[in-house]
Protein backbone atom coordinates (compact mmCIF):
# COMPACT_ATOMS: atom_id res chain seq x y z
CA UNK A 1 0.00 0.00 0.00
CA UNK A 2 1.45 3.34 -1.11
CA UNK A 3 0.24 5.18 1.98
CA UNK A 4 1.25 2.54 4.53
CA UNK A 5 3.78 3.46 7.23
CA UNK A 6 6.48 1.37 8.88
CA UNK A 7 5.59 0.57 12.48
CA UNK A 8 8.06 3.05 14.01
CA UNK A 9 6.71 5.90 11.88
CA UNK A 10 3.09 4.94 12.54
CA UNK A 11 3.83 4.98 16.29
CA UNK A 12 5.41 8.45 16.03
CA UNK A 13 2.46 9.75 13.99
CA UNK A 14 -0.06 8.42 16.55
CA UNK A 15 1.86 9.92 19.47
CA UNK A 16 2.12 13.28 17.71
CA UNK A 17 -1.62 13.26 16.98
CA UNK A 18 -2.38 12.58 20.65
CA UNK A 19 -0.17 15.51 21.61
CA UNK A 20 -0.98 18.13 18.93
CA UNK A 21 -3.98 17.02 16.84
CA UNK A 22 -4.51 20.02 14.50
CA UNK A 23 -2.19 22.41 16.33
CA UNK A 24 1.06 23.49 14.68
CA UNK A 25 4.46 22.45 15.97
CA UNK A 26 8.17 22.57 15.10
CA UNK A 27 11.01 20.09 14.72
CA UNK A 28 12.17 20.93 18.24
CA UNK A 29 8.66 20.18 19.59
CA UNK A 30 8.77 16.75 17.93
CA UNK A 31 12.17 15.93 19.42
CA UNK A 32 10.95 16.92 22.90
CA UNK A 33 7.53 15.24 22.63
CA UNK A 34 8.86 11.92 21.31
CA UNK A 35 12.08 12.08 23.34
CA UNK A 36 14.20 11.53 20.25
CA UNK A 37 17.20 13.26 18.69
CA UNK A 38 16.78 16.22 16.36
CA UNK A 39 18.07 14.00 13.55
CA UNK A 40 15.29 11.44 14.16
CA UNK A 41 12.73 14.22 14.52
CA UNK A 42 13.78 15.62 11.14
CA UNK A 43 13.65 12.13 9.59
CA UNK A 44 10.19 11.51 11.06
CA UNK A 45 8.81 14.78 9.73
CA UNK A 46 10.42 14.30 6.31
CA UNK A 47 8.90 10.84 5.87
CA UNK A 48 5.46 11.92 7.12
CA UNK A 49 5.57 14.91 4.76
CA UNK A 50 6.45 12.76 1.74
CA UNK A 51 3.61 10.37 2.57
CA UNK A 52 1.08 13.18 2.87
CA UNK A 53 0.48 12.63 6.60
CA UNK A 54 1.72 16.08 7.52
CA UNK A 55 1.74 19.53 5.97
CA UNK A 56 4.67 21.92 6.19
CA UNK A 57 4.56 25.72 5.97
CA UNK A 58 7.11 28.45 6.54
CA UNK A 59 7.03 31.10 9.22
CA UNK A 60 5.90 34.48 7.89
CA UNK A 61 8.45 36.17 10.15
CA UNK A 62 11.40 33.96 9.19
CA UNK A 63 11.24 31.80 6.06
CA UNK A 64 13.93 29.50 7.46
CA UNK A 65 11.62 28.34 10.24
CA UNK A 66 9.42 25.37 9.34
CA UNK A 67 6.01 24.81 10.93
CA UNK A 68 4.12 21.52 10.71
CA UNK A 69 0.49 20.41 11.06
CA UNK A 70 -0.75 16.82 11.02
CA UNK A 71 -3.35 15.51 8.60
CA UNK A 72 -6.13 13.91 10.65
CA UNK A 73 -6.43 10.10 10.92
CA UNK A 74 -9.94 10.38 9.39
CA UNK A 75 -8.61 12.12 6.28
CA UNK A 76 -5.72 9.68 5.99
CA UNK A 77 -8.10 6.69 6.31
CA UNK A 78 -10.35 8.15 3.60
CA UNK A 79 -7.43 8.51 1.21
CA UNK A 80 -6.11 5.03 2.00
CA UNK A 81 -9.54 3.78 0.96
CA UNK A 82 -9.16 5.56 -2.37
CA UNK A 83 -5.68 4.16 -2.86
CA UNK A 84 -6.89 0.63 -2.15
CA UNK A 85 -8.93 0.77 -5.37
CA UNK A 86 -5.76 1.16 -7.42
CA UNK A 87 -2.96 -1.32 -7.96
CA UNK A 88 0.33 -0.13 -6.48
CA UNK A 89 2.17 -0.53 -9.77
CA UNK A 90 -0.55 1.34 -11.65
CA UNK A 91 -0.59 4.20 -9.16
CA UNK A 92 3.09 4.95 -9.78
CA UNK A 93 2.27 5.54 -13.45
CA UNK A 94 -0.54 8.01 -12.82
CA UNK A 95 -0.12 11.65 -13.78
CA UNK A 96 -1.66 14.39 -11.67
CA UNK A 97 -4.47 14.68 -14.22
CA UNK A 98 -5.08 10.92 -13.92
CA UNK A 99 -5.48 11.33 -10.17
CA UNK A 100 -8.05 14.08 -10.69
CA UNK A 101 -9.98 11.85 -13.08
CA UNK A 102 -9.96 9.01 -10.53
CA UNK A 103 -11.51 11.33 -7.95
CA UNK A 104 -14.38 12.12 -10.35
CA UNK A 105 -17.10 13.46 -8.01
CA UNK A 106 -15.85 11.81 -4.80
CA UNK A 107 -14.35 15.09 -3.57
CA UNK A 108 -15.56 18.32 -5.27
CA UNK A 109 -12.86 20.41 -6.92
CA UNK A 110 -12.11 22.66 -9.86
CA UNK A 111 -8.78 23.13 -11.59
CA UNK A 112 -8.32 26.89 -11.88
CA UNK A 113 -5.66 29.46 -12.79
CA UNK A 114 -3.40 29.16 -15.81
CA UNK A 115 -3.74 25.38 -16.11
CA UNK A 116 -7.51 25.71 -16.48
CA UNK A 117 -7.19 28.72 -18.78
CA UNK A 118 -5.01 26.69 -21.13
CA UNK A 119 -7.85 24.19 -21.57
CA UNK A 120 -9.90 27.07 -23.02
CA UNK A 121 -7.37 28.99 -25.11
CA UNK A 122 -4.51 26.56 -25.96
CA UNK A 123 -2.32 29.64 -26.38
CA UNK A 124 0.11 30.51 -23.59
CA UNK A 125 1.85 27.46 -22.15
CA UNK A 126 0.90 27.29 -18.46
CA UNK A 127 3.45 27.15 -15.61
CA UNK A 128 4.15 23.96 -13.70
CA UNK A 129 1.87 24.95 -10.82
CA UNK A 130 -1.60 23.40 -10.65
CA UNK A 131 -4.07 25.62 -8.82
CA UNK A 132 -7.04 23.65 -7.49
CA UNK A 133 -10.11 25.06 -5.77
CA UNK A 134 -11.38 22.85 -2.99
CA UNK A 135 -13.76 22.92 -0.03
CA UNK A 136 -11.96 23.99 3.16
CA UNK A 137 -13.15 20.85 4.97
CA UNK A 138 -11.43 18.67 2.34
CA UNK A 139 -8.00 20.25 2.74
CA UNK A 140 -6.47 17.31 4.62
CA UNK A 141 -7.82 14.76 2.15
CA UNK A 142 -6.26 16.62 -0.76
CA UNK A 143 -2.86 16.90 0.91
CA UNK A 144 -2.89 13.20 1.77
CA UNK A 145 -4.18 12.13 -1.66
CA UNK A 146 -1.87 14.17 -3.89
CA UNK A 147 1.37 14.22 -1.93
CA UNK A 148 3.96 11.69 -3.04
CA UNK A 149 7.55 11.57 -4.27
CA UNK A 150 6.58 13.45 -7.43
CA UNK A 151 4.06 15.98 -6.09
CA UNK A 152 4.41 18.84 -3.61
CA UNK A 153 1.22 20.39 -2.22
CA UNK A 154 0.97 23.93 -0.82
CA UNK A 155 -1.71 26.06 0.81
CA UNK A 156 0.01 29.34 0.08
CA UNK A 157 2.47 30.80 -2.42
CA UNK A 158 5.02 28.25 -3.59
CA UNK A 159 8.41 29.40 -2.38
CA UNK A 160 10.14 26.03 -2.08
CA UNK A 161 13.04 25.24 -4.36
CA UNK A 162 12.77 21.45 -4.03
CA UNK A 163 12.58 19.68 -7.36
CA UNK A 164 9.23 18.07 -8.06
CA UNK A 165 7.34 16.92 -11.11
CA UNK A 166 4.10 18.55 -9.97
CA UNK A 167 3.47 21.58 -7.78
CA UNK A 168 -0.06 22.02 -6.46
CA UNK A 169 -1.52 25.09 -4.79
CA UNK A 170 -4.82 24.50 -3.00
CA UNK A 171 -7.27 27.39 -2.60
CA UNK A 172 -10.64 27.43 -0.87
CA UNK A 173 -13.76 28.15 -2.88
CA UNK A 174 -16.53 30.21 -1.30
CA UNK A 175 -18.90 29.39 -4.17
CA UNK A 176 -20.92 26.19 -4.53
CA UNK A 177 -19.03 23.80 -6.77
CA UNK A 178 -22.14 23.03 -8.82
CA UNK A 179 -21.95 26.62 -10.07
CA UNK A 180 -18.28 26.77 -11.01
CA UNK A 181 -17.25 23.35 -12.31
CA UNK A 182 -17.13 22.17 -15.89
CA UNK A 183 -15.95 18.71 -16.94
CA UNK A 184 -13.14 19.03 -19.45
CA UNK A 185 -12.70 16.81 -22.49
CA UNK A 186 -9.88 15.11 -20.57
CA UNK A 187 -12.29 13.98 -17.86
CA UNK A 188 -11.31 16.16 -14.92
CA UNK A 189 -13.12 19.24 -13.64
CA UNK A 190 -12.03 22.79 -14.42
CA UNK A 191 -13.49 26.13 -13.44
CA UNK A 192 -16.20 27.44 -15.77
CA UNK A 193 -14.91 30.00 -18.20
CA UNK A 194 -17.13 32.82 -16.90
CA UNK A 195 -15.74 32.52 -13.36
CA UNK A 196 -12.21 32.01 -14.64
CA UNK A 197 -12.32 35.16 -16.78
CA UNK A 198 -13.22 37.24 -13.73
CA UNK A 199 -10.68 35.53 -11.50
CA UNK A 200 -7.80 36.10 -13.93
CA UNK A 201 -8.92 39.63 -14.72
CA UNK A 202 -8.83 40.46 -11.00
CA UNK A 203 -5.18 39.38 -10.81
CA UNK A 204 -4.39 42.32 -13.15
CA UNK A 205 -1.04 40.96 -14.29
CA UNK A 206 0.13 41.18 -17.87
CA UNK A 207 0.06 37.38 -18.13
CA UNK A 208 -3.45 37.02 -16.70
CA UNK A 209 -4.76 39.67 -19.10
CA UNK A 210 -3.20 37.84 -22.04
CA UNK A 211 -4.95 34.67 -20.90
CA UNK A 212 -8.29 36.45 -20.54
CA UNK A 213 -8.01 37.95 -24.02
CA UNK A 214 -7.06 34.57 -25.53
CA UNK A 215 -9.95 32.80 -23.75
CA UNK A 216 -12.46 35.37 -24.94
CA UNK A 217 -11.26 35.26 -28.55
CA UNK A 218 -11.23 31.47 -28.69
CA UNK A 219 -14.63 31.06 -27.00
CA UNK A 220 -16.51 34.26 -27.85
CA UNK A 221 -19.65 32.44 -29.01
CA UNK A 222 -19.82 30.09 -26.05
CA UNK A 223 -19.39 32.53 -23.18
CA UNK A 224 -22.42 33.43 -21.08
CA UNK A 225 -22.36 37.22 -20.92
CA UNK A 226 -25.87 38.30 -19.95
CA UNK A 227 -27.67 35.51 -18.11
CA UNK A 228 -27.53 34.56 -14.44
CA UNK A 229 -23.94 33.66 -13.50
CA UNK A 230 -22.81 35.41 -16.68
CA UNK A 231 -19.58 37.39 -16.99
CA UNK A 232 -21.24 40.80 -16.66
CA UNK A 233 -23.07 39.92 -13.45
CA UNK A 234 -19.96 38.32 -11.98
CA UNK A 235 -17.89 41.39 -12.90
CA UNK A 236 -20.38 43.63 -11.10
CA UNK A 237 -20.26 41.42 -8.01
CA UNK A 238 -16.46 41.47 -8.09
CA UNK A 239 -16.33 45.25 -8.63
CA UNK A 240 -14.30 44.93 -11.84
CA UNK A 241 -17.00 45.83 -14.38
CA UNK A 242 -15.20 49.01 -15.52
CA UNK A 243 -11.98 47.12 -16.22
CA UNK A 244 -13.89 44.42 -18.11
CA UNK A 245 -15.58 47.00 -20.33
CA UNK A 246 -12.25 48.66 -21.09
CA UNK A 247 -10.60 45.35 -22.02
CA UNK A 248 -13.43 44.25 -24.32
CA UNK A 249 -13.40 47.65 -26.00
CA UNK A 250 -9.61 47.42 -26.44
CA UNK A 251 -9.97 44.02 -28.15
CA UNK A 252 -12.37 45.49 -30.71
CA UNK A 253 -10.19 48.59 -31.06
CA UNK A 254 -7.09 46.54 -31.88
CA UNK A 255 -8.90 44.18 -34.25
CA UNK A 256 -10.71 47.05 -35.96
CA UNK A 257 -13.82 44.88 -35.92
CA UNK A 258 -16.56 43.67 -33.59
CA UNK A 259 -15.01 40.51 -32.21
CA UNK A 260 -16.94 41.35 -29.08
CA UNK A 261 -20.63 41.98 -29.73
CA UNK A 262 -21.21 45.73 -29.37
CA UNK A 263 -24.32 44.97 -27.29
CA UNK A 264 -22.06 43.55 -24.59
CA UNK A 265 -19.84 46.63 -24.51
CA UNK A 266 -22.77 49.09 -24.60
CA UNK A 267 -24.52 47.19 -21.78
CA UNK A 268 -21.41 47.48 -19.63
CA UNK A 269 -20.92 51.13 -20.59
CA UNK A 270 -24.43 51.94 -19.35
CA UNK A 271 -23.52 50.42 -15.98
CA UNK A 272 -20.41 52.56 -15.52
CA UNK A 273 -20.62 56.21 -14.46
CA UNK A 274 -18.01 58.91 -13.89
CA UNK A 275 -14.32 58.42 -13.30
CA UNK A 276 -12.48 56.30 -10.78
CA UNK A 277 -8.97 57.11 -9.73
CA UNK A 278 -7.64 53.67 -10.59
CA UNK A 279 -4.79 52.38 -12.71
CA UNK A 280 -5.30 49.29 -14.83
CA UNK A 281 -3.65 46.86 -14.73
CA UNK A 282 -2.00 46.89 -11.31
CA UNK A 283 0.84 44.75 -12.61
CA UNK A 284 3.86 45.36 -10.38
CA UNK A 285 6.37 45.34 -13.24
CA UNK A 286 4.35 47.73 -15.40
CA UNK A 287 3.66 50.04 -12.45
CA UNK A 288 7.34 50.24 -11.50
CA UNK A 289 8.41 50.98 -15.07
CA UNK A 290 5.71 53.60 -15.52
CA UNK A 291 6.51 55.34 -12.22
CA UNK A 292 10.20 55.30 -13.08
CA UNK A 293 9.51 56.98 -16.42
CA UNK A 294 7.38 59.68 -14.82
CA UNK A 295 10.00 60.36 -12.15
CA UNK A 296 12.73 60.75 -14.77
CA UNK A 297 10.61 63.06 -16.91
CA UNK A 298 9.81 65.11 -13.81
CA UNK A 299 13.55 65.80 -13.44
CA UNK A 300 14.47 66.50 -17.05
CA UNK A 301 17.36 68.75 -16.07
CA UNK A 302 19.22 65.64 -14.90
CA UNK A 303 18.99 63.74 -18.18
CA UNK A 304 20.05 64.39 -21.76
CA UNK A 305 17.76 65.59 -24.54
CA UNK A 306 18.10 62.22 -26.28
CA UNK A 307 17.03 60.44 -23.09
CA UNK A 308 14.06 62.76 -22.73
CA UNK A 309 12.87 61.88 -26.25
CA UNK A 310 13.25 58.15 -25.55
CA UNK A 311 11.44 58.37 -22.21
CA UNK A 312 8.55 60.30 -23.77
CA UNK A 313 8.22 57.60 -26.43
CA UNK A 314 8.19 54.92 -23.74
CA UNK A 315 5.59 56.81 -21.73
CA UNK A 316 3.35 57.10 -24.78
CA UNK A 317 3.65 53.33 -25.18
CA UNK A 318 2.11 52.90 -21.74
CA UNK A 319 -0.57 55.50 -22.45
CA UNK A 320 -1.56 54.16 -25.88
CA UNK A 321 -5.18 53.71 -24.85
CA UNK A 322 -5.71 57.29 -23.63
CA UNK A 323 -8.99 57.64 -25.58
CA UNK A 324 -10.40 54.41 -24.15
CA UNK A 325 -9.08 55.34 -20.70
CA UNK A 326 -11.13 58.53 -20.79
CA UNK A 327 -14.18 56.66 -22.03
CA UNK A 328 -14.05 54.13 -19.19
CA UNK A 329 -12.93 56.50 -16.45
CA UNK A 330 -9.65 54.83 -15.56
CA UNK A 331 -5.98 55.18 -16.35
CA UNK A 332 -4.62 52.38 -18.51
CA UNK A 333 -0.92 51.56 -18.53
CA UNK A 334 -1.38 48.47 -20.70
CA UNK A 335 0.91 48.63 -23.75
CA UNK A 336 -1.11 48.15 -26.94
CA UNK A 337 1.18 45.40 -28.22
CA UNK A 338 0.00 43.08 -25.43
CA UNK A 339 -3.49 42.66 -26.90
CA UNK A 340 -2.29 43.16 -30.45
CA UNK A 341 0.11 40.21 -30.21
CA UNK A 342 -2.63 37.86 -28.96
CA UNK A 343 -4.87 38.87 -31.85
CA UNK A 344 -2.07 38.41 -34.37
CA UNK A 345 -1.00 35.04 -32.98
CA UNK A 346 -4.57 33.76 -33.04
CA UNK A 347 -5.10 35.00 -36.60
CA UNK A 348 -7.81 37.58 -35.96
CA UNK A 349 -6.03 40.78 -36.97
Amino acid sequence: MVKSLPNWLKKNYNNLWKKYEKEVFTTENVADSLNISKYMATKTLWQLENKGFIHKTRSELDYRNKIYRLISPEDVSYVIGLYSLIEKEEFRKLTLEDKLIILNEKIPYALTGSKAAYRYHHYVNPPKVYEIKIRSEDEGKWIAFLTDGYTKVYLNDILETKSAKYYVKLTHSTIKFDNIIHKSDSGYYIEKIEYLIIELLMKETQTSIIEVVAMIIQNSNDINWFREKGVIKLAVESNIIRELGFLLDAINYESNSSIIDERIISTIENMVNGNRNIIFPKDGVLLNRYDELRNKLAHQSLISEKEIINYIKMQKRFEGYSELSNKWGLQSILPREVIRKVLTDLGVS
